[in-house]
């Protein structure tokens, strides 16, 4: 079940939270002053699913958005981050959405951009066995940390996160071309030796051929010619491939990855003994905190803080409490 978890969570960061963080970061941010964010405490946040509409507490919800984007047995300082980062990522995402509506006190899940799972789920992928110990961990975190959120210059930042980097951060120019100063790329070195670091997968090349006519109808190329259509035409500075040409159709590294369900755009493409063999290193974009790295160092020893202000260069973790 905990294999279960981490692939929804992988998926969803690499697939569903891609797209969110694009819209976020192309809306205008320059005004995420935490003033704003410190009005927006006592919102409350609703769960929607199957017809029914739960409502939370905004402590209650990041209990949830931490058990359903970091594994809940990580040390508990990667588990603070986390924490910190969603409560940031929950925050600034609430500034942009009362910027026409300074009122709105009532948001859903969804639109906050971040995965959540209730309470009765988690007991469903722990176990009863090991519900309570858990929770009470995760809710320890939260309210560890409570009201603190990273700020970059006295404005909220934009805290994305990824599972499980290759060696080094990505820069946010490279990956997406916006420079924010404080998603530079940063050594993760710890990452190589997690076991979802490598994955590595074999097509015949009808095979791949069928899986990319699906999804791309004009493009054409035969068992012969396979390894001259697909053309890997640009990487980043720590290897993420950014362009890839399937034959006259160019596509971004990062829809090359959800098309054939790779764990992200770092990933090497070559003929092994007549099968097209794609290795694949990393799980998601590769920006901002890498968990498994995060978890790496705490159980080093070092603290929360000094993993968030490691991941997000220039950055404060500021008490809202304090402001």
């Amino acid at each position: 079940m905990k294999k279960i978890l981490y692939k929804v969570v992988a998926v969803s960061i690499l697939v569903l939270l891609l797209p969110f963080i694009m819209t976020l970061i192309f809306s205008n941010n320059n005004k995420r002053n935490h003033s704003l964010a410190l009005e927006a405490m006592g919102l409350n946040i609703y769960y929607e699913k199957n017809g029914t509409r739960q409502k939370l507490d905004f402590d209650q919800y990041l209990i949830g958005v931490v058990a359903a984007n970091m594994p809940s047995g990580y040390n508990i300082e990667a588990l603070k981050a986390q924490a910190v980062v969603s409560r940031t990522y929950a925050l600034y995402n609430i500034s942009l959405l009362t910027e026409d509506n300074p009122n709105k006190k009532e948001f859903t899940t969804s639109e906050l951009g971040l995965s959540y799972i209730s309470p009765e789920e988690m007991e469903t992928y722990w176990g009863s066995e090991n519900y309570l110990k858990n929770f009470t961990k995760l809710e320890n975190c939260v309210y560890g940390t409570k009201d603190e959120v990273i700020v970059y210059k006295d404005s909220l930042i934009l805290p994305v996160f990824f599972g499980t980097g290759t060696g080094f951060t990505r820069n946010a120019h490279e990956a997406w071309g916006v420079d924010l100063p404080y998603l530079i790329s940063v050594p993760s070195k710890d990452d190589v030796t997690s076991i979802h670091y490598l994955k590595i997968t074999e097509y015949a090349p009808e095979e791949l051929i069928g899986l990319l006519k699906q999804a791309y109808p004009s493009f054409e190329s035969g068992e012969k010619t396979i390894f001259e259509d697909i053309i890997i035409s640009g990487r980043d500075s720590t290897g993420y491939v950014t362009e890839i040409k399937l034959g006259n159709i160019s596509l971004s590294g990062e829809e090359f990855a959800r098309t054939l369900g790779l764990n992200s755009n770092h990933f090497y493409i070559e003929d092994y003994e007549g099968k097209a063999r794609i290795i694949c290193t990393g799980v998601g974009h590769g920006v901002g905190l890498s968990q498994y790295g995060a978890n790496a160092m705490a159980e080093q020893g070092i603290s929360y803080d000094k993993i968030l202000t490691h991941y997000y260069t220039g950055v404060k973790i500021i008490n809202l409490d304090n402001t």
